[in-house]
């Protein structure tokens, strides 16, 4: 995964996904590259409280892609008992 990808998130719900074009490239709604499933886990570069409603992503098998926001959760992990 390139450098900086490290925020694991799941989605909340079938959710599409763009290929990553470059920076302000604005994903087409009516053309999305593909869907991950419910539960599918994507990394996102930083935290998403500061970004707006799509954000640059890391997916395993694709690469870099763009995602809808909202249509995903942080994975929180367990530890160990």
């Amino acid at each position: 995964m390139p450098y900086g990808y490290n925020l694991l998130y799941a989605a909340g719900a079938d959710a599409p996904y763009w290929h990553f074009i470059g920076a302000g490239q604005s994903p087409d709604p009516e053309n999305p590259a593909g869907t991950i499933p419910k539960g599918g886990q994507l990394y996102l570069q930083r935290p998403p409280e500061h970004l707006g409603t799509h954000h640059s992503a890391y997916l395993n098998g694709v690469g870099r892609i763009i995602v809808r926001l909202g249509d995903f959760q942080p994975v929180v992990s367990v530890p160990n008992s």
